[in-house]
């Protein structure tokens, strides 16, 4: 019974010492995926374009895969900020560095032709 008792303790100190650690694994599988899916629908519209398909579905998922991506990867650099050097944050800083441009570009083009 005593093993137990110190199972659970240890369980719930661990859950204290670092809980974002659920938050942090959703952030890195949300922002791996949403980037990888922005960075792939560059060359299926290409593709699209050539063959003559429609292309709005691309430019739409995109735009929605942007628009998580940057924020995900932000909450991911937010929750390992303690933590040493890893692969994972180089790519979260790249994810939302590039992201967020990519998003202020689509805003100025909108802005832009839209006052002409």
């Amino acid at each position: 019974m005593r093993d137990t008792d110190q199972t659970e303790m240890n369980q719930s100190a661990s859950r204290l010492t670092y809980p974002h650690k659920r938050i942090t694994a959703i952030a890195y599988f949300l922002f791996m995926a949403t980037g990888i899916y922005s960075l792939s629908c560059a060359p299926a519209i290409l593709l699209a374009e050539r063959l003559g398909w429609s292309q709005s579905f691309f430019h739409l998922t995109q735009l929605v895969a942007a628009i998580l991506c940057a924020p995900t990867a932000a909450c991911f650099l937010w929750n390992t900020r303690g933590l040493g050097f890893s692969w994972a944050r180089c790519f979260a800083f790249a994810a939302c560095a590039l992201t967020s441009l990519w998003l202020l570009f689509v805003l100025y083009v909108i802005l832009r032709y839209s006052k002409s």
